[in-house]
């Protein structure tokens, strides 16, 4: 993968590797392989991170993202998204829709609950 920005210091990189290990999981799903080696070049400062996944931690990584879906497919079927805030929440320009800031968000569309709910398919 290529990225045009600068390399993650050290404590942001795992962010990086989530998303190599991602990959690598899809890789090894489609095609039964364990790729050997993963990088990401970063453009911006010509670094590149690398990694040798196995097995074991793609398993993790899989079990991870089926929890992840399974707070998603939750929340979807409660009609429950609470707001995460950050400091990046200074320069957006929907304070006006988001609870965290008195807003009200608007009514979510059945018609894209089903979509969103159906969006998983069965393993390969």
């Amino acid at each position: 993968d290529y990225k045009t920005g600068r390399s993650p210091r050290p404590r942001f990189q795992e962010e990086a590797l989530f998303q190599m290990r991602f990959y690598a999981l899809i890789l090894w799903r489609l095609h039964g392989v364990v790729p050997r080696r993963l990088q990401v070049v970063y453009l911006g400062d010509g670094r590149t991170l690398s990694h040798d996944p196995v097995q074991a931690e793609l398993e993790q990584v899989e079990a991870e993202i089926e929890a992840l879906w399974e707070e998603i497919a939750t929340a979807a079927r409660r009609e429950e998204f609470p707001p995460r805030t950050s400091r990046l929440c200074g320069w957006c320009s929907f304070q006006d829709r988001c609870p965290a800031f008195g807003g009200t968000p608007p009514a979510v569309p059945a018609e894209g609950l089903v979509h969103l709910l159906g969006a998983r398919t069965a393993p390969v």
